[in-house]
């Protein structure tokens, strides 16, 4: 787990590396918290999988930020459970809901 800001010119700037793996609860609150310590003030929207305790973490430490959800770890998820044989009819579907510029374009 690891906090990336996107500034509004495209720059991206490493904010926080935790020690470790871990997903919990506490771990992304304190994350979170020490983020908003440093000056952090609530992002406009963030992008997270769906760890459960990221998840409560976000929404307790920023409720008004809307949250978009990963789809680093999700597209993979899809794609796995697929048949073999569906694969290619589906992966550019995904790969182009993925990308698409709109939510009108993407449903």
């Amino acid at each position: 787990m690891g906090a990336w800001t996107i500034l509004a010119d495209g720059r991206q700037v490493l904010r926080h590396l935790p020690w470790g793996t871990t997903e919990s609860d506490c771990c992304g609150l304190g994350m979170l918290r020490n983020l908003v310590r440093r000056g952090l003030r609530p992002p406009v929207s963030l992008t997270s999988d769906g760890g459960p305790g990221l998840l409560r973490a976000i929404k307790e430490t920023w409720p008004t930020s809307l949250r978009f959800r990963c789809w680093g770890p999700k597209r993979p998820n899809v794609l796995d459970r697929m048949p073999d044989a569906a694969g290619a009819e589906v992966k550019s579907p995904v790969v182009a809901l993925h990308g698409a510029p709109t939510y009108e374009e993407g449903r």
